[in-house]
């Protein structure tokens, strides 16, 4: 394998050309198209891998005899997975797809023993390296369920619709660092859309009026209701000319609200880095859109219900 396709392999960034030499030598080159299995979950596991081109989607079966999968993370170019095998050889706990035309780089458990007898450090570096990532995963997935531990207390306990909404957006905007988010639900009696929570934004009565006729971003997601991250919203369709509410920052992530296939609301966060949100925040989020969307339709209809009530004692009075 050419060692400087190791270049840009994150992990390696900082390992001298000499080291990524002789990791190149043990290194075995592999392609797979899109949607093949790159191992399956149970697999033995005797590998790490190293993404060279393309993205792996990391998915787990939701029951023992199903065959129904979760995405638990979307990795790119420059990251790697699998790197657990290389210490305890166990069964793969998830399995890894190709998301697209993907190549990688293949270090087979007993090319990394090899590494480390020697002391080289192309061998000590990976094992740094993976100290390093396996504790940033771990605080990942920590932030993730604190959000679904408290958006299942909320959706539990909440006596309000709007309590539950506060909920969601505020565990949200904090796990994605965004600067601001906004929480926005149809109408169940016209086409407009009614802005239930915010977060970071003051808005101005033109910019309200603007969102309840549902243009900007929400005519987007009405026409495509698909999650969505934008980078850089100045750079891309249909975002860079099409209209806008004047308080988009930079980098976009959207997310719908579906229930029973419609389109009940929409998740928007944004941040002013370019690039800042991730497939695993888009994730997260479209997680929580899931699991708060029955939720939130159940609290919409006894708010209606309770607005049909309020009307009926006022109609008796008069």
């Amino acid at each position: 394998m050419n060692p400087h396709d190791l270049k840009n392999i994150v992990i390696l960034q900082a390992v001298s050309a000499e080291a990524l030499d002789r990791l190149a030598t043990v290194l075995d080159e592999r392609r797979f198209s899109a949607g093949q299995v790159i191992y399956a979950e149970g697999a033995p596991g005797d590998s790490m891998l190293f993404i060279l081109e393309g993205s792996v989607r990391v998915e787990k079966r939701t029951s023992v005899t199903g065959t129904d999968t979760k995405t638990l993370t979307v990795l790119a170019a420059g990251d790697h997975f699998g790197e657990m095998s290389l210490f305890d050889q166990q069964p793969r706990s998830a399995a890894a797809v190709a998301g697209g035309e993907t190549r990688l780089a293949q270090l087979p458990k007993a090319a990394f023993d090899t590494l480390l007898k020697s002391s080289s450090e192309a061998g000590l570096s990976v094992l740094f390296a993976m100290i390093r990532t396996a504790s940033d995963r771990i605080r990942r997935l920590t932030s993730q369920l604190i959000v679904y531990d408290e958006i299942g207390k909320a959706i539990g306990e909440s006596g309000s619709l709007q309590a539950l909404l506060d909920v969601v957006l505020n565990q949200l905007s904090e796990a994605t660092s965004a600067d601001w988010g906004l929480l926005l639900l149809r109408s169940q009696f016209s086409t407009d859309w009614e802005l239930r929570s915010s977060k970071g934004l003051t808005l101005s009565e033109q910019q309200k009026e603007s969102i309840a006729s549902g243009k900007g971003f929400i005519e987007r997601m009405v026409q495509d209701p698909q999650g969505l991250i934008v980078r850089n919203i100045s750079e891309e369709e249909p975002f860079k000319s099409g209209s806008r509410f004047g308080f988009e920052l930079p980098a976009l992530l959207l997310a719908p609200i579906l229930v029973e296939n419609r389109l009940r609301g929409i998740i928007a966060l944004g941040d002013r880095e370019i690039g800042e949100f991730t497939l695993n925040d888009l994730h997260l989020v479209h997680g929580v859109a899931r699991q708060a969307g029955q939720a939130i339709l159940n609290a919409l209809h006894r708010e209606e219900e309770a607005a049909r009530s309020r009307h009926s004692r006022q109609f008796v009075r008069f």
